[in-house]
């Protein structure tokens, strides 16, 4: 029956840390990839990236040179003088002049990239963008693609129109012919996009009652365990060791990410500012979930029998003791503390998971684990309140 029991308990902890991880996932899918606003602020410091800002220079003064085409002008503007041999000179002068006339367009484009301007028109793209995305992982109204791949674009016209009005401003009045046009450049490429599909729908149905279910099945791994404390304690730690793997796991499919972008000839460098921007609050999850499992095992380990353990609560009793015996008796407070400790504690964990839910960074974790102990203390220090003296 104990083989059987721990057996059980094995089956409810793998599953119960699969889900943990589903479940941070979940959260993250519907709270960043799927709110267009959450999505909009996530990217908006990506405006002041040195990568995207030069991506972007170099995207949008390649567009202005196309649509100047500076040879041809530089021709038409050579048989206007009607000089014999002119046509010939404008013709050997014309690389020279298209090179100088890039430097300044780039430098003029890079300007209006690096100001308060560009941050704007960023944002506005971004939220035009995300509908894109969203109809994308999604599959809106239920008809999903049937398309492997998928690239995310961001149209880019709006900046061009915001340089050439720069240019203008600037003196550079022949380049106020450059039309309003769109400029499409590709910022991420979703491959195999069914199965994304599927897996973000899945998701964003599943991030409400996912954590409650993840974290009952921890709890119901732990009470089906012969010996409760080690149930938890090994479910923790499971939970721990997985997240480390998908961490484990981003890494590498990062830098197949880069090479898939280099095989495309997209701009590296932005592409992955750009994944590592919106995956951060992911990985920020996953890494605040591992501290908690951590910590939450070692909390779980200093309450067994081991030498280490026992040793931890003697010096935390003798440390407690004396204050316990400078506050005086209580047995009204005391009989309440004793009767009642294991629900304490129970609403001890569930604040913690409450708290670290609603601001899931690592420095929340430690905060959350410090504060717990704190009222752990307190607990104890009642508990141990000494006796009234006997009456005489």
């Amino acid at each position: 029956m104990r083989a059987l029991r721990w057996t059980g308990a094995v089956v409810l902890l793998v599953i119960s840390s699969l889900l943990v991880v589903s479940a941070v996932a979940a959260r993250f899918a519907r709270s960043e990839i799927l709110d267009t606003d959450r999505y909009v602020a996530t990217v908006a410091p990506l405006a002041s990236d040195p990568a995207i800002q030069s991506a972007v220079t170099t995207r949008v003064t390649t567009e202005v040179m196309r649509a100047a085409d500076i040879p041809a002008l530089t021709q038409q503007l050579a048989e206007a003088t009607g000089i014999r041999g002119a046509e010939q000179a404008a013709t050997l002068a014309a690389p020279a002049i298209a090179n100088w006339v890039q430097g300044q367009v780039n430098r003029i484009v890079g300007e209006l990239v690096t100001s308060p301007q560009f941050a704007t028109i960023w944002t506005e793209v971004n939220r035009s963008a995300h509908e894109q995305i969203d109809k994308l992982l999604t599959g809106e109204d239920g008809r999903f693609v049937s398309t492997q791949d998928a690239d995310v674009v961001v149209n880019l016209g709006s900046v061009l129109s915001a340089a050439r009005d720069a240019l203008v401003a600037k003196g550079w009045t022949f380049l106020s012919r450059i039309p309003d046009v769109s400029i499409p450049y590709t910022v991420a490429h979703l491959e195999n996009l069914p199965r994304l599909q599927q897996a973000v729908s899945r998701l964003d149905k599943a991030a409400t009652w996912l954590p409650v279910l993840a974290l009952l099945l921890l709890g119901l791994a732990a009470w089906c365990a012969p010996n409760h404390r080690r149930g938890l304690f090994i479910g923790l730690l499971t939970s721990a060791g997985l997240i480390a793997l998908v961490l484990l796991a981003y890494t590498v499919f990062r830098g197949r990410y880069a090479d898939q972008i280099a095989a495309r000839g997209m701009n590296v460098d932005a592409a992955l500012a750009i994944w590592d921007q919106v995956l951060k609050y992911l990985i920020i999850a996953l890494g605040t979930t591992l501290v908690a499992a951590l910590l939450g095992a070692v909390w779980v380990f200093l309450a067994g029998p081991s030498r280490i353990a026992q040793f931890f609560r003697r010096t935390v009793n003798r440390l407690l003791d004396p204050v316990g015996r400078a506050i005086g008796p209580q047995p009204g407070v005391r009989s309440f503390v004793l009767r009642w400790q294991a629900w304490i504690g129970v609403l001890i964990a569930i604040g913690g998971i409450w708290w670290l839910l609603a601001s899931p960074t690592i420095a929340t974790a430690v905060v959350v684990v410090g504060v717990a102990g704190l009222a752990t203390a307190a607990v104890t220090l009642l508990r141990r309140l000494p006796d009234p003296p006997a009456p005489a």
